[in-house]
């Protein structure tokens, strides 16, 4: 007989012994008392070898209480986030019910003030007994009661407006109002009644969210288990703006054509310490309004000149806030409103200031709101700003409504019916040759598809496609040539396999495109509309052609670069057009046709090459991804699917740990030298806005974006070609100058001297070639521009 558990819990309670599963004994017992303090030992033993004894004790006798001299009480409730607050308010309240006498609410009130570490966010209510106090907590569960972030900043007087309060009732009512303002220094103890000791009381509850990438979700019973990659969706929730000081520094510029706001808004600047710029005087910071809520087109090339000169004018400390409307659908009554153009310049303006780290953020305005409600909004948006900017996610996005503030949170994407891919009519894949195109259709022909039709913008002989012959064995597929941006076009091809096929079954659309890695503002609008032609017109041609047709479903291939700023740094184009396809799918969904589009993040050892930029910290495997694919056919709306993020890299595997300085530094011709540093210190000025002197460089925080574009920099000004690898090496500024000016004079010495005989590579060598080779492809494309 091992016993598995003991519980002792008043004297002459029965013990119960719960055995191992071959047989259990469970008798009352009578714990006879003897001339000492009852205890009882308890020993465990696993058949894995975990052993474990355990000691119990009976409690010492309680005294008996007098009557209790406090007739009001205060409960506070505190949690890691509003949703743990309102939920642990709920128990709490559902215990207070429990309550059997004055002294037992006394108990709950010490437990739940003393008894408990504070968190993050807190409320509290007060009450002259349990009933009240149950009734109260039921209210902060239903969200009728505010939730304050605790500010350690935050004092008395600020939090009480100076308000002074007498009696007992009246000072527990004022602490409430002080812990919903935020304040966090109340002395919960001396608000106990004397007498008060810890008791029962619900314990904190557990978050609901998972904290792996990866879960095992129901299939048939037929079918085989898979992993499926997680899948989110997007959710407004309310949460007020943290307390942030009022006041703001430096100079802030207005972009906007709404007069009205302006005003307003340089009104509330002024009132929190803000310097208005005037026209043509320099800025620290940058507010950006659209001017008008109507639905006038947006236009995304304006936009895009607009932003990247914003970036580059921009000091290296400053700060980009960017409002407008219609680009988040907060409450689904506003997804008929939704303007994908807007959702786009929000999330290009994130990923364009996480890639020059610079603090951002995005607010999403609410047109009824009169001009004053919204410059007050900005106002604070932009003094959060200032709060801890080292801290600051890049892309930070609100959004208010009738006053209230949202965020943005993810939550699980349940999948939507199933979908049974039909041998009838025919199925269009655009781009579909490409790897991940190529991937879906054949899990269509795998599913039971019988016509496909592939678009793409190439030329293709099919009898000589090696691709499209192996198709042709499993299914009849024509490969037509068509640029999706082009409605007319679409429309032709459209009604060629119409004629064939009869019905349109289903579109996947799979075009798109990427530009090499870079920074957006060298990046020209004629560049980034190669990206933006197949994801912005091409989408939403492709939608407007499958919902004509009453096709079932029309399914945007789409990239997390759309939701995430830190995945378009280098690829803000790609981000754009990406953010346009979600937007639109959330807005075009509905019950004839639904409309969907997936956020992918980088699919294992498949896909377009621009998505190994942020592959490394998310990515999914192939077959998972197709299954998922199928499985949100028809969920409708926007779907992201974040991947998995692989264990950080060990220190001793990180290459800038392991890279030694190896160029060494001879004494070059003093004209050279200073004529290169003065290359030098440009470059660094150009891109980082800022030369670093003496500062070792690896203290920098150079990324790969950085580092190529200091290399184009470099080059441009030194007219030379720069090993990109040269910037790791070197230790300072200083070094790579001298090392870059002796690379010159050993060339020309070189070109003058007999040829030298080629010594072997060493182990040296080829590291640094590799590294060389792995930081030359982000230079592509962008020496010339």
């Amino acid at each position: 007989m091992v016993p598995a558990s003991l519980h002792v819990r008043r004297p002459n309670d029965h013990i119960r012994f719960e055995e191992t599963p071959f047989f259990v004994v469970d008798r009352p017992w009578v714990w006879a008392r003897g001339g000492g303090v009852r205890r009882a030992a308890v020993s465990a033993f696993g058949m894995g070898g975990v052993n474990a004894h355990v000691i119990v004790e009976e409690p010492p006798a309680v005294p008996v209480r007098g009557v209790l001299g406090q007739d009001s009480h205060v409960v506070r409730v505190t949690g890691a986030d509003e949703a743990a607050v309102r939920a642990l308010a709920t128990t709490y309240a559902d215990r207070f019910d429990t309550a059997r006498d004055a002294w037992e609410t006394a108990d709950l009130c010490h437990t739940a003030n003393v008894g408990r570490s504070p968190l993050e966010f807190q409320t509290a209510v007060h009450g002259h007994d349990a009933t009240e106090l149950a009734t109260a907590l039921r209210a902060v569960a239903a969200g009728r009661v505010p939730i304050a972030r605790a500010d350690v900043h935050l004092t008395a007087e600020h939090a009480a407006n100076g308000t002074r309060v007498e009696g007992e009732q009246h000072r527990h009512s004022a602490v409430v109002d002080l812990v919903r303002a935020g304040y966090a220094h109340v002395d919960w103890a001396a608000l106990s009644a004397p007498g008060a000791r810890i008791t029962d009381l619900p314990t904190y509850p557990f978050a609901s969210e998972r904290h792996w990438r990866w879960h095992r979700q129901p299939v048939a019973p037929s079918a085989p288990p898979r992993n499926s990659p997680e899948a989110l969706r997007v959710e407004w929730r309310p949460r007020e703006l943290p307390a942030v000081p009022p006041a703001v520094s430096g100079v802030v510029r207005l972009v906007t054509a709404d007069l009205a706001l302006r005003d307003a808004l340089t009104v509330e600047l002024r009132a929190r310490g803000g310097l208005v710029a005037e026209p043509g005087q320099r800025a620290d910071s940058v507010i950006v309004v659209d001017a008008s809520p109507t639905a006038e087109p947006l236009d995304l090339s304006t936009f895009w000149s607009e932003l990247a000169g914003l970036i580059s004018e921009l000091p290296p400390n400053g700060r980009l806030l960017r409002a407008g409307y219609h680009g988040a659908a907060v409450h689904p009554g506003e997804r008929a409103a939704l303007r994908p153009e807007a959702a786009a310049m929000a999330m290009a303006t994130a990923a364009a200031c996480a890639e020059s780290r610079k603090p951002c953020a995005v607010v999403h305005l609410d047109p009824a709101d009169p001009a004053e409600d919204r410059a007050r909004q900005i106002a604070a948006e932009y003094a959060a700003l200032y709060r801890s900017p080292g801290d600051m996610e890049p892309g930070t996005a609100a959004a208010y409504r009738r006053g209230i503030r949202y965020i943005p949170d993810l939550v699980s994407a349940v999948p939507g019916p199933p979908y049974e891919v039909s041998a009838d009519g025919y199925y269009l894949v655009t781009g579909g040759l490409g790897a991940v195109g190529r991937r879906l259709t054949e899990g269509l022909i795998d599913r039971g598809a019988r016509r496909i039709g592939i678009i793409g913008r190439s030329v293709i002989d099919a009898s000589r496609s090696t691709v499209l012959r192996d198709l042709a064995r499993r299914a009849e597929v024509v490969y037509l040539p068509c640029d999706v941006s082009d409605a007319s076009a679409l429309a032709a091809v459209a009604e060629e396999l119409g004629s064939r096929w009869t019905r349109l079954s289903g579109l996947v659309h799979c075009s798109g495109g990427v530009n090499p890695f870079g920074a957006m503002h060298r990046r020209t609008w004629n560049d980034a509309a190669k990206v933006v032609a197949p994801k912005v017109p091409g989408s939403l041609n492709a939608v407007r052609l499958a919902k004509d047709q009453g096709a079932d479903f029309a399914v945007l291939v789409s990239s997390i670069a759309g939701t995430q700023a830190s995945a378009g740094r280098g690829l803000v184009d790609y981000s754009l057009a990406n953010a346009y396809q979600l937007a639109l799918a959330e807005g075009e969904n509905s019950s004839g046709t639904v409309v969907t589009a997936h956020a992918w993040p980088n699919w294992t050892d498949i896909g377009m090459e621009a998505d190994a930029s942020f592959a490394a910290a998310h990515s999914v495997g192939a077959d998972e991804a197709e299954a998922a694919f199928f499985d949100h056919v028809l969920s409708g709306g926007a779907v992201i699917f974040p991947g998995r993020t692989p264990a950080p890299m060990p220190e001793s595997a990180d290459p800038m740990t392991d890279i030694r300085t190896v160029i060494p530094a001879p004494a070059a011709a003093g004209r050279n030298r200073a004529a290169m540093r003065a290359s030098v210190r440009d470059a660094f000025v150009h891109v980082l806005g800022e030369d670093p002197g003496e500062r070792p460089l690896r203290g920098l925080g150079l990324d790969s974006l950085v580092i190529a574009e200091l290399a184009t920099a470099l080059e441009q000004r030194a007219g030379l070609t720069v090993d990109p690898s040269l910037l790791m090496r070197t230790r300072t500024a200083d070094d790579l100058a001298t090392a870059l000016a002796t690379t010159v004079e050993t060339a020309s010495a070189a070109t003058e001297a007999e040829p030298a005989q080629a010594r072997p590579a060493t182990a040296e060598d080829e590291r640094v070639a590799a590294l060389s080779a792995l930081l030359r492809p982000l230079l592509t494309g962008d020496r010339e521009r």
